[in-house]
């Protein structure tokens, strides 16, 4: 099978809009050029009105993607907040990290604009330069990518995402004074306190449950609608009143719009009653805040229940993508929740502080491999050193989206190919995918389905609306 590729206008594609010469005009003597370029914009960074052809990268060429939308649409405003964070913040800042660091504010500030125009101007990407542990990562990642793909839209949309979190972050790192400055930290922060009442619910809910596949499965679903409290989803998206509190009141309510459920084959792989053998499970996280909390529990049940001996927890390096789990979130969640004023809050708080000393709860070591571009069938060659690592494990759990897209590539695959084989030979052990789909990336899904659903909301895919909950055994060889 050849591997995908962006789908580039050399050739024509059955979606394509065929090009005409320079003298073939409509009847008013307007260029035909009118018809593929509808706006200025697009007909200046070539964006073609034309959905992501199968089989191609997603990018943010093709108009009729989430891609694009995400490139012209989301993107800048999640520079603009931190902009207005660093502005807002400014004075409490200074407190913190000292008078000097109010230069660093202003040259920040100004890197962060100009790194927003270059996003909205379709600029090719630069090399890291500075103090950056992965410079060398990273910079060969860029050096290699073609010319013709080395700008915001012109990109697969998974490396030009990392790369603008990734540069942002610079800023940031290279400085003297702010070096340790999270600019999403409150919005990670408020993401568990706005949430404490479902936090609170959720903990007596899971105090006596059953050793079942049944609570198991409600687990599971629990941290999959958990990703409803992103703050980076469509701002212009109706609030989530009592949302979670719906989910645990009728988990299976929403189970019509999970559209894979193999909960009953990572339960098999993981019931351990008969072996009694040590067994590690690792959860490659994916927003701070109440998904976190869902998370630990989903990892409290597995250790109590004696599905797992041991749980690692895979964060981030670096603030990325605005609420990812960094290692301090990780730690700061466990402190918050054992010194809350409720006592049961606090019980758990401490419990899993217990867990974390004992050994059952770990914090994997830090890998620059998760902001990193590269998708995850290059582990083995890029850090051999974590793909071991995760051999160790039974089960590996991949939450969220941008995890599902990194296993995937960022690949518009027909949507009834098998996971396994769009996995392109990464197996390190048992994998897990926990994920809302909002973007156009998915596999493994019956005949018929997404047709459907396509014909229902032509948006589905980015609609948030929907989950999986997939597996693929590792404990069998899959070619590919």
């Amino acid at each position: 099978m050849e591997s995908p590729s962006l789908v580039r206008y050399g050739g024509q594609t059955e979606d394509e809009p065929k090009t005409k010469s320079h003298s073939e005009r409509t009847d008013d003597g307007s260029n035909i050029v009118s018809r593929i370029f509808k706006t200025e914009f697009d007909a200046k960074y070539k964006i073609y009105d034309m959905r992501t052809p199968l089989n191609a990268f997603m990018c943010g060429q093709y108009k009729r993607s989430g891609a694009y939308n995400t490139l012209r649409n989301r993107l800048p405003v999640v520079l603009t907040n931190v902009i207005d964070t660093l502005t807002k913040d400014k004075s409490e800042l200074v407190a913190e990290f000292g008078e000097a660091a109010r230069g660093e504010l202003k040259i920040i500030i100004g890197l962060i604009s100009r790194l927003k125009y270059e996003l909205q101007t379709d600029k090719p990407f630069q090399g890291f330069d500075g103090q950056e542990p992965d410079r060398a990562l990273w910079n060969k990642f860029l050096n290699l990518l073609p010319d013709e793909e080395r700008t915001f839209f012109r990109s697969c949309c998974l490396y030009s995402e990392c790369y603008m979190h990734r540069k942002l972050y610079s800023f940031v790192e290279n400085s003297i004074f702010l070096k340790p400055y999270d600019y999403h930290v409150k919005v990670k922060e408020n993401s568990l306190t706005s949430c404490i009442d479902d936090v609170l619910s959720l903990t007596k809910y899971t105090r006596r449950t059953d050793n079942s596949l049944e609570m198991f499965g409600e687990l599971l679903r629990i941290s999959l609608w958990s990703n409803y409290n992103d703050t980076t989803r469509d701002p212009e998206a109706p609030p989530l009143p009592e949302f979670n509190i719906n989910v645990l009141e009728d988990v299976s309510a929403a189970d019509e719009f999970i559209l894979v459920n193999q909960v009953a084959d990572i339960w098999q792989c993981l019931d351990n009653r008969k072996q009694k053998k040590p067994c590690q499970v690792d959860f490659v996280l994916d927003n701070a805040g109440y998904e976190l909390f869902t998370d630990i529990i989903l990892a409290e049940f597995m250790i109590e229940k004696g599905l797992a001996t041991k749980v690692l927890f895979h964060v981030k390096a670096h603030p990325w993508f605005v609420t990812d789990v960094t290692a301090r979130d990780f730690k700061w969640t466990l402190e918050y929740l054992s010194q809350h004023a409720d006592y049961i809050i606090s019980l758990i708080g401490k419990k899993f502080l217990q867990f974390l000393a004992e050994g059952k709860f770990q914090l994997a070591p830090i890998s620059h491999f998760w902001t990193c571009p590269y998708p995850y069938y290059r582990m083995r060659d890029t850090d051999p050193d974590l793909y071991s690592s995760l051999q160790q494990s039974k089960l590996i759990v991949f939450k969220g989206d941008l995890n599902y897209r990194k296993l995937l590539q960022d690949v518009c695959w027909d949507s009834t190919q098998d996971l396994n084989t769009c996995l392109r030979g990464f197996l390190p052990s048992n994998i897990c995918a926990v994920r809302r789909v909002k973007a156009e990336v998915i596999c493994g899904l019956p005949e018929g389905v997404s047709e459907t659903l396509s014909k229902k909301d032509p948006h589905w895919m980015i609609s948030g609306n929907y989950g999986v909950i997939q597996f693929v055994d590792g404990s069998r060889e899959f070619g590919y």
